[in-house]
C-alpha cells in the first residue's frame, strides 16, 4: 500500500477550490502526488502525466518479461530494472539513487 505524507493528502473539496494551484504544482514537479480523500476515503490519486506514462511503460514491461516456471510465472526483472535505471524517478523520489539500488539488490537477493 501506498503512504502519503500530510502535505499530499487532499480533501476534495479542497481539490475544487485550488485546482489550478494543485495541477499546477503537479505537472511541475513540485509534488510527486495528491491523495483525494471524500468521505474520509481515498478516491483518487493525481500524478503527473509523464509519471503516468512511465508507470504504464514500467508496467507493460514487466508484464512482457515475464517468464513461465514450474511453480507459476515470474517476472524477469532484469528488464524491468533497465527500464527504471535508464528512467531514474530519483528526483520526484525521496530516495537517493544509491538507497534506490540498494533496494533493488535486497528484493533480488529475496527472489533467489
Amino acid at each position: 500500500m501506498a503512504h502519503y505524507a500530510r502535505e499530499e493528502i487532499m480533501s476534495s473539496s479542497d481539490l475544487v477550490r485550488n485546482f489550478g494551484a494543485v495541477l499546477s504544482s503537479v505537472v511541475q514537479h513540485q509534488r510527486e502526488k495528491v491523495a483525494i480523500i471524500r468521505n474520509n476515503r481515498l478516491e483518487a490519486v493525481l500524478i503527473a502525466a509523464d509519471v503516468y506514462e512511465r508507470l504504464e511503460k514500467a508496467g507493460d514491461i514487466a508484464a512482457a518479461a515475464s517468464i513461465p516456471t514450474s511453480n507459476g510465472t515470474v517476472g524477469n526483472s532484469s528488464v524491468l530494472l533497465a527500464f527504471l535505471r535508464e528512467n531514474r524517478m530519483a528526483a520526484a523520489s525521496r530516495l537517493s539513487p544509491m538507497e534506490i539500488d540498494c533496494q533493488i539488490r535486497e528484493e533480488r537477493e529475496a527472489w533467489e
